[in-house]
């Protein structure tokens, strides 16, 4: 049956409830066919979730391109060792800038970044059979169970994280943040004559482990209440203030791993061990956030698999996929009240309000205001399972044919978003960038060594994409758009040319800017301004 249970005993419980006297001979018992096809089954769906990722972001993997911070990285790992450490180490996030830098120096040129997208797709499978695995631990039945975490692996977050080569260390994060959830289950869901000592071990490691995924990127520590909400959903509570209690509880350890990481920021910053940044700071103006955030940033999650745009009106299905998630989720508040009652109502409006809450806290609380897809994962999350467990909901309404119904159309929703996930990671991340390389790439092969040309980049402006469709630094967006960008992805593709060369500036003076210099200044021009339409030839050659 297509559904979500309501139970609380962990799955080999529920087998053993179908257990049948054994057949002699060589027939198996029905508890071990069942057993059989339920390990089997298992085993697919985790083996599906894992090579999905890998079919959708292949282009990804395949193209070598970078983005923006991409070429910059790529020089400070090998010339500069230890600053990408220290700048990320400066915004809290040491454990980030370590598996940063490592992986940056493997890669070495702009080649090696598909390695780092590799990584990435890696994390993003092992992640969605993570979330399967713990769904299916919380009660969850095997395709939705299968769904949830397939869509979890499409959403636009997982786009830019596929996409980045910088953003493979977030899976990771989100990798820790699982972990912290199943050590926080195992201590907090104990049996009770389970000595206290080892309760409290299990949470400490949920709090440890929460506090590493901080330390890679604060905003992905608090996927951890992606579970949280998936178990709240699966479960049955006799009253409200059970529910409060248990979602209490989770909620402490997922504090306990947030401060015990800001308190080892603040330590090494006392230290002297890094500088503190100037984004170090907390917002101050917190009712104003709150508009923001409604404002802003909630429709981005609500939207689910549709992407938003900086430049114009959203594409045609944002608005209207909004108002969709809404009407479900509205649809599903509405059954669960009629089947369980005012404690199933209210079960469902607080995980969903305190835990959409809890899932943004980290960048609500920083004083920045950058509606990024890499910092909404969490958020998405949630309302992804209030969306999957609503349309279970409503096909249980209808037992003969409502599962059924409810399985295709979820069905379709995530292939649709695996769709889009392919389409945009090409169209919005690999071919602009491409564009990009080959405008730049005609100037760096246009430099004479024994001349010591002068090159100039014109930088682009945003509105100079070729991409159909731009959100910030993210989708769609022009790396070239400032000096130091440009500066650095030319000389990594002069030391293409040149490999055995130690410093490959001495061949060439350098300068750019968004403003035409005169045409006597420069022996060779890149004008990176010419993304669209098509250029015929970027490269001038003075006489």
């Amino acid at each position: 049956m297509f559904g979500v249970a309501h139970i609380r005993r962990p799955l080999a419980c529920r087998d053993a409830s179908w257990g049948s006297a054994r057949v002699p001979g060589l027939q198996r018992s029905p508890l071990r066919t069942r057993f059989t096809r339920h390990t089997l089954g298992a085993l697919g769906s985790a083996a599906l979730l894992f090579l999905l990722p890998w079919a959708i972001y292949a282009g990804a993997i395949s193209h070598h391109y970078g983005l923006r911070d991409d070429y910059s990285i790529l020089r400070e790992a090998r010339e500069e060792p230890g600053k990408i450490l220290r700048v990320c180490g400066a915004m809290g996030r040491p454990l980030y800038g370590w598996l940063l830098e490592r992986s940056t120096r493997e890669a070495e040129d702009i080649q090696g970044l598909s390695g780092m997208r590799a990584m990435s797709v890696a994390g993003l499978g092992l992640l969605s059979v993570a979330v399967f695995l713990v769904l299916r631990r919380e009660g969850w039945r095997g395709l939705p169970a299968t769904l949830l975490a397939a869509l979890l692996g499409v959403i636009p977050s997982a786009q830019v994280v596929a996409s980045w080569s910088i953003c493979w260390p977030q899976p990771v994060a989100m990798l820790c943040a699982v972990a912290a959830f199943a050590l926080a289950r195992r201590g907090l869901e104990a049996a009770p004559e389970e000595a206290a000592w080892r309760r409290r071990a299990w949470c400490l490691g949920g709090v440890v482990a929460l506090g590493a995924s901080t330390l890679i990127y604060q905003a992905s520590a608090p996927f951890f209440v992606v579970l949280l909400a998936a178990a709240l959903v699966a479960r049955v509570f006799p009253d409200p203030r059970a529910v409060a209690r248990t979602g209490l509880r989770y909620l402490l350890v997922m504090g306990g791993g947030l401060g015990l990481a800001y308190a080892v920021t603040r330590l090494t910053f006392a230290l002297g061990v890094f500088t503190p940044s100037p984004r170090m700071a907390f917002e101050r103006h917190l009712l104003d956030k709150t508009d923001w955030f409604v404002t802003r940033v909630l429709p981005n999650a609500l939207a689910l698999i549709e992407l938003n745009d900086t430049d114009a009106a959203p594409s045609g299905g944002y608005w209207p996929m909004v108002g969709f998630t809404l009407l479900l989720v509205a649809a599903g508040l509405f059954v669960e009240w009629r089947r369980a009652g005012r404690v199933g109502l209210l079960t469902w409006l607080g995980a969903l309000g305190g835990l959409s809450a809890a899932a943004f806290c980290v960048s609500f609380l920083a004083g920045e205001r950058w509606p990024t897809y890499r910092t909404l994962y969490a958020l998405t999350g949630v309302w992804c399972v209030f969306f999957v467990a609503a349309a279970v909901r409503l096909g249980d309404t209808w037992p003969r044919t409502g599962p059924r119904v409810a399985a295709v159309l979820l069905t379709s929703f995530v292939a649709l978003g695996a769709l889009l996930a392919h389409q945009q990671s090409q169209e919005l991340f690999v071919q602009p960038q491409l564009r990009e390389l080959a405008l730049m790439r005609e100037g760096a092969d246009a430099v004479v060594p024994s001349r010591q040309s002068r090159v100039f980049v014109l930088t682009a402006r945003q509105a100079d994409s070729s991409a159909s469709q731009r959100y910030l630094d993210e989708f769609g967006s022009v790396s070239v758009d400032t000096e130091w960008v440009a500066k650095e992805l030319f000389q990594a593709l002069v030391r293409e040319r040149f490999p055995q060369e130690r410093d490959v500036r001495r061949f060439y003076r350098f300068a750019a800017g968004p403003v035409l210099p005169e045409r006597r200044a420069y022996d060779v021009l890149v004008d990176m301004r010419q993304q669209r339409p098509a250029p015929s030839r970027p490269i001038q050659l003075a006489r």
